[in-house]
């Protein structure tokens, strides 16, 4: 239900016949909303608590730059929250985003060990501060692919558990479905 809203779920508690749910928006807020477990009385209860869902998530969305402060009046809990974030860093101007994408043509991309490598090598010679979205967007443009290296498993046993599973299958041996599932919560983090 939270992400048909537009929310992401954060904690689910269990209490009785009914469900708490903490919900975050893109901006930030939580809330705690209730939902039925399965009980057919209450069906109307979780459609309301689905569009109080709805209205949280619209009224929290992330701010964007069409929006203007003149025309729409924040709310005093939304500001604190803002006051209490990290600034964010500001796109790319047109200089430095074709600066980077110069930057990168000349790179093996595959020297370096992840984006985040790649995005602060980039802001050293660019002359700006190049975050991770910025460089997938230059990636993107340049139809450059993010090598398979980053995608790696860093966690020593979800590296043995896929080796083991390669060899399993050349082998024509069929994992236990303990294995299996060890496997997939491994190699799926």
């Amino acid at each position: 239900m939270a992400e048909q809203a537009g929310l992401s779920p954060l904690r689910y508690e269990r209490k009785a016949n009914r469900a708490t749910l903490l919900c975050l928006a893109e901006n930030g807020a939580e809330r705690v909303f209730s939902i039925s477990m399965g009980s057919r009385s209450d069906a109307r209860g979780d459609l309301n608590e689905l569009g109080a869902m709805k209205r949280f998530a619209r009224e929290n969305s992330a701010p964007n730059e069409t929006t203007h402060p003149a025309t729409t009046a924040p709310k005093k809990d939304y500001l604190a929250m803002l006051k209490a974030t990290a600034p964010t860093v500001p796109a790319l101007d047109p200089v430095a985003f074709y600066r980077a994408c110069e930057w990168l043509k000349g790179q093996k991309i595959v020297t370096f060990a992840s984006l985040e490598a790649l995005a602060q090598d980039a802001s050293k010679h660019v002359g700006a501060t190049v975050n991770e979205t910025d460089m997938k967007l230059v990636m993107t443009t340049l139809n450059v692919q993010e090598p398979a290296l980053w995608h790696e498993p860093k966690d020593p046993q979800a590296i043995l558990v896929r080796e083991l599973s390669t060899i399993m299958k050349k082998l024509g041996e069929t994992p236990s479905p303990a294995f299996d599932r060890l496997a997939a919560r491994l190699l799926q983090a």
